[in-house]
C-alpha cells in the first residue's frame, strides 16, 4: 500500500510539472478594454501618447488581453498654427462628456479613457497597463457579431447583440490602422508623426438586439488599411460593456 501511494504521489507531481511547463498560450480574458485616446497633431505632448497607444495595445494583445484602441483627434489645437485633418468637433464634444464625468470637467491632451470609466495621461504606460488589466478582469456580459456588406453604392454594418441591450448606444467607427504624416507648422513642426487606429468615421445610435447601420467608407482609405470597430456603451454611466473589431 505504501509503495502504491508513493507511485500515486510521483504521478501527480509529474502531471503538475508538465502543466507548469506547457507552451500553450494563456486563455483570452473574458473582459474587454476599449481605450479611447484624445489627441491632436498640433500638440507636442501627443506623439508619445500615439506611440504608447500602439505599443501598449499590441503588447497586451500578445498577452492575450482583449484590448481595442481608438484615436480621436480633437479640434481645440487647430487654431494654434496647424489644422489636424483628422480632427472633428464631435470628438471634442465626446471628450467633454467624459471630462464632466471623470476628471472634474478638465479636458486635456493626450487623455486616454478606458471603458468609459477610467482616465489617465495617454503617454503613461504604467497607467495604461493598470487600467487595461483592471478592465479585462470583469467578464463581458454582452457580445457583438458584425458583418460588413458592400453592394454598389451601399455600405452597411449589420450587427447582432447576444441579448437585448437596455439603455445602451452602439458606437461604430471606421479607423485607419496606421498613418504617417509630415507636420509643417505648429508645435510639431518638421516632425513625422505616426498615428494608430485613427477614427475616420464615427456613428452612434440607440442599440437594438439586431440592426443595420449605413456608413460611408472614406474615399481615400483603402479597405485593407481600415477596420470597423463596434462597442456598446451605457447612456448614463458611459461604461463600455462589449466591443468587437471587424
Amino acid at each position: 500500500m505504501i509503495a502504491y501511494a508513493m507511485k500515486q504521489i510521483v504521478f501527480i507531481a509529474l502531471i503538475v510539472l508538465a502543466c507548469g511547463f506547457t507552451s500553450e498560450p494563456a486563455p483570452v480574458a473574458d473582459g474587454i478594454a476599449v481605450v479611447e485616446l484624445f489627441t491632436s497633431e498640433g500638440c507636442s505632448s501627443c506623439p508619445l501618447a500615439d506611440e504608447t497607444l500602439r505599443d501598449m495595445t499590441e503588447l497586451m494583445q500578445r498577452e492575450n488581453k482583449n484590448v481595442i484602441a481608438l484615436a480621436f483627434h480633437v479640434t481645440y489645437w487647430n487654431k494654434l498654427g496647424w489644422v489636424d485633418p483628422y480632427s472633428d468637433e464631435r470628438f471634442t464634444e465626446r471628450q467633454k462628456i467624459y471630462a464632466n464625468k471623470l476628471s472634474d470637467a478638465q479636458s486635456y491632451t493626450p487623455q486616454a479613457v478606458v471603458n468609459g470609466a477610467a482616465e489617465f495621461v495617454g503617454s503613461n504606460m504604467v497607467a495604461f497597463r493598470n487600467a487595461v488589466t483592471e478592465a479585462v478582469t470583469e467578464p463581458a456580459l454582452y457580445t457583438i457579431d458584425l458583418q460588413y456588406t458592400n453592394s454598389g453604392e451601399k455600405n452597411a454594418v449589420h450587427y447582432r447583440v447576444n441579448k437585448i441591450p437596455k439603455n445602451m448606444v452602439l458606437n461604430i467607427s471606421v479607423v485607419e490602422k496606421h498613418v504617417e504624416r509630415d507636420i509643417l507648422r505648429g508645435e510639431n513642426k518638421n516632425r513625422k508623426l505616426k498615428h494608430y487606429n485613427v477614427v475616420r468615421i464615427f456613428h452612434s445610435e440607440d442599440a437594438k438586439e439586431e440592426g443595420e447601420v449605413a456608413i460611408t467608407w472614406p474615399s481615400d482609405l483603402a479597405p485593407e488599411k481600415g477596420n470597423v470597430i463596434a462597442y456598446l456603451q451605457h447612456k448614463k454611466t458611459l461604461k463600455i460593456v462589449a466591443a468587437t473589431v471587424l
